[in-house]
């Protein structure tokens, strides 16, 4: 997963996709980053970072909610998660749950290679907003980003219904 859509993940300024800093309501965000590829966690961080976002990473579930206590009490609580559906010690979705209890409003959007039926649901029924299979593409992670980010301008932060699934 170091690679977006089969080529290297590149945050450059000629990315076309730099849709995120040209935007009016762009607004930097606190992101935490759950994946046990550390390519595809290296890639979204590097991503994201160059997106003008501040961003704290784990390669494990138990470990984001340790993370997310620490961030809490230096007053750098995330406002989004974005966590890979499979990890070792607890699902994606586990990890979540665990994580809004400590962290309550945060938003997330889940990565998975799972092809399975019945994702989206579970996802949207854990209150999920966006749900994006790998191979990541740049665009699909951005666009899910700067649609939580509108909503978070607006003082909806994650208590919206609606959902974005790539």
């Amino acid at each position: 997963c170091s690679f977006f859509n089969q080529t290297p993940c590149r945050a450059s300024p000629t990315d076309q996709s730099r849709f995120v800093l040209m935007s009016s309501s762009f607004v930097r965000l606190k992101i935490l980053l759950v994946d046990d590829d550390v390519g595809c966690l290296e890639s979204l961080e590097n991503l994201l970072e160059f997106d003008g976002h501040e961003i704290s990473t784990a390669t494990r579930g138990q470990e984001a909610v340790a993370l997310a206590r620490e961030l809490r009490e230096q007053k750098r609580e995330p406002e989004l998660s974005i966590l890979d559906y499979h990890v070792p010690d607890l699902t994606g979705l586990e990890t979540y749950e665990l994580l809004s209890q400590e962290l309550p409003g945060l938003g997330a959007i889940f990565i998975t290679g799972d092809a399975s039926g019945g994702l989206e649901e579970r996802v949207l029924s854990a209150g999920g907003l966006a749900l994006v299979h790998k191979p990541l593409d740049s665009g699909r992670i951005r666009g899910a980003v700067s649609a939580f980010q509108e909503r978070w301008a607006t003082g909806h932060g994650g208590d919206s219904e609606e959902t974005f699934f790539a």
